[in-house]
């Protein structure tokens, strides 16, 4: 009998190139957590496109080489790392008192190089989680093994700047960067004081850009 991943992967198919809701495909599938179904099948090398709003899309029935195996978090471990955190979202600060769903994060994310060292784990809310996997999804996986391949927080916040001239940089980023550095304010002032660079908070965003006027 087929998975409900290989449901999903066959739903899919049939819509090659074709935006499809994640409730569609917990419908065909009867699989509840279809994101991180998604992510699987990503992993093993479908090209698969991911929108914030809920949908995906196969564009391609080729599969590229697969990506690091992402290995499962025991129910023991989980329930250390929500113990560890307070049972409360580290992004907000909500707990399912106030009606949300936790859920274990990676701080670095697993196609970014991160494993399911403790130290790596963290308990964030559905909203949260959701939020910064549609932004990670949306960055080139090599750049950004590079920019965490650094060894310190100043280094890779430069090198993340560095990458993407002229864009804003969710502050949500940096912090994935600087591996949940709680002074990565105070490292992102350093890089700006060591190197000159012209990184400016952006008005009424909780974002960042480096002014570069030459980036070709």
């Amino acid at each position: 009998m087929p998975s409900g991943r290989d449901k999903i992967l066959a739903y899919l198919r049939e819509h090659l190139g074709e935006w499809v809701h994640n409730q569609d495909l917990r419908n065909v599938s009867g699989v509840n957590d279809t994101p991180r179904t998604i992510r699987l099948l990503k992993q093993q090398g479908w090209q698969i496109e991911v929108r914030g709003d809920g949908y995906n899309r196969l564009v391609s029935l080729d599969k590229k080489e697969p990506r690091g195996e992402r290995k499962a978090i025991s129910r023991k471990v989980r329930f250390e790392i929500m113990s560890r955190d307070g049972f409360r979202c580290r992004a907000c600060g909500r707990s399912t008192e106030d009606g949300v769903k936790l859920q274990i994060d990676h701080v670095t994310p697993v196609d970014w190089g991160g494993t399911n060292d403790p130290s790596n784990l963290q308990t964030l809310c559905e909203d949260c989680n959701l939020a910064k996997k549609a932004s990670v999804e949306m960055l080139q996986r090599e750049t950004m093994r590079r920019i965490m391949g650094r060894e310190t927080v100043d280094s890779r916040i430069e090198a993340l700047f560095d990458s993407f001239p002229n864009q804003d940089i969710p502050s949500t980023l940096i912090q994935i960067v600087s591996k949940g550095a709680l002074d990565w304010q105070r490292a992102l002032r350093r890089v700006r004081q060591r190197s000159g660079k012209k990184i400016l908070p952006i008005p009424g965003r909780t974002a960042y850009r480096y002014f570069k006027e030459d980036v070709g």
